[in-house]
């Protein structure tokens, strides 16, 4: 789990100083979540396109063995979503996807195994805007109503 963890954190100095570069205000983001969705995208890909998604350590050398980064992010998420007292940590992930493409049944098992998330079904061809709103309303949901900026764009 060593590789993911500075993974994780070669992720988050990167963004956060490119984000640096455009907004002067505070900034929040997950880089767990941001590499967690790395994770899924990786989990359907393969060939030349799994070749350009890496994940760095930091030490100029991305971690390779995809079978590993999956499993790993399965212990993350795993602990993560144990309860406890002290604290409260969530971490939500979900699919959405156009509900006329035919997604793998294989992926969505992977998916649901290691990253704990499912597939959602939305129009984004035909009802884009209801979409847009099913999306925003389930992350605040999972969010305890935190209102996000894309929401309110």
């Amino acid at each position: 789990m060593e590789s993911l963890s500075a993974a994780n954190i070669h992720l988050g100095l990167d963004l956060l100083k490119e984000m640096r570069k455009t907004n002067d205000g505070n900034i929040f983001f997950s880089p767990v979540g941001i590499s967690t969705a790395i994770g899924m995208l990786l989990l359907g890909t393969r060939g030349a396109t799994a070749s350009q998604i890496t994940l760095q350590t930091g030490s100029s050398r991305p971690i390779e063995k995809t079978e590993e980064i999956h499993h790993q992010f399965q212990q993350v998420l795993t602990e993560i979503s144990k309860l406890t007292n002290d604290y409260e940590l969530n971490l939500a992930n979900r699919l959405f996807g156009e509900k006329t493409f035919l997604f793998l049944q294989k992926y969505l098992d992977y998916v649901e195994k290691y990253y704990h998330a499912s597939l959602e079904p939305v129009d984004f061809i035909n009802e884009a805007d209801e979409s847009r709103k099913k999306i925003n309303s389930w992350v605040e949901s999972q969010t305890n109503d935190v209102e996000t900026e894309a929401q309110r764009a």
